[in-house]
């Protein structure tokens, strides 16, 4: 079984995410709640659906919802043994 973890790499491409998809922007988040949305990316990585998360229609600028993915670079990946 594989686990992933963001790394800072990560944490950078998340708050530069927010900062042009987030109705609050950039500044508004801080670094437990950047650590919120890598928690989330995590677990949809955990789930087989990617290193993603999504940003809701009601808190996007676009109004529509928007999937960020984090690519190879921003996050590790082990090996854990299921025993």
């Amino acid at each position: 079984m594989q686990a992933a973890h963001i790394n800072t790499n990560g944490l950078n491409q998340i708050a530069a995410a927010l900062g042009l998809f987030h109705k609050l922007g950039h500044d508004h988040f801080t670094a437990a709640m950047l650590g919120a949305w890598a928690a989330e990316a995590e677990e949809s990585f955990a789930n087989g659906n990617g290193m993603c998360f999504e940003i809701k229609s009601w808190d996007s600028v676009t109004g529509r919802p928007e999937v960020v993915t984090v690519t190879t670079d921003g996050f590790d990946v082990e090996t854990v043994n299921d025993e």
